[in-house]
């Protein structure tokens, strides 16, 4: 039998490559739950970079950007679990650095 012609296998492979995946959130959808939890505005001065351990690091062009989202932290990890599915975010962890690729 020729290992992996069979529908059967195929699927199994399918299911196990599936797997590893499972639970990772893309940079895609991290950013689209971003930008519906923080608005527009925001999203030009502030860009997440990370997602790790049910931490979001979000890097804000500027100390006023930093200190808008921070006080509107509570708010924005509700939106933000909400926009992604019930995905668990712990913190958020603001700090001025670059925001290329916005």
């Amino acid at each position: 039998m020729d290992n992996g012609s069979n529908p059967l296998d195929k699927l199994v492979k399918k299911i196990i490559e599936g797997l590893g995946d499972k639970g990772k959130l893309g940079k895609e959808e991290i950013m689209d739950a971003w930008e519906a939890a923080v608005g527009t505005a925001a999203v030009t001065h502030a860009r997440p970079v990370s997602f790790k351990k049910n931490t979001l690091i979000v890097n804000v062009d500027g100390s006023s950007w930093l200190y808008e989202l921070t006080t509107r932290k509570i708010d924005i990890i509700k939106k933000l679990e909400s926009g992604l599915g019930g995905k668990k975010v712990k913190e958020i962890r603001f700090r001025i650095g670059d925001i290329a690729g916005k």
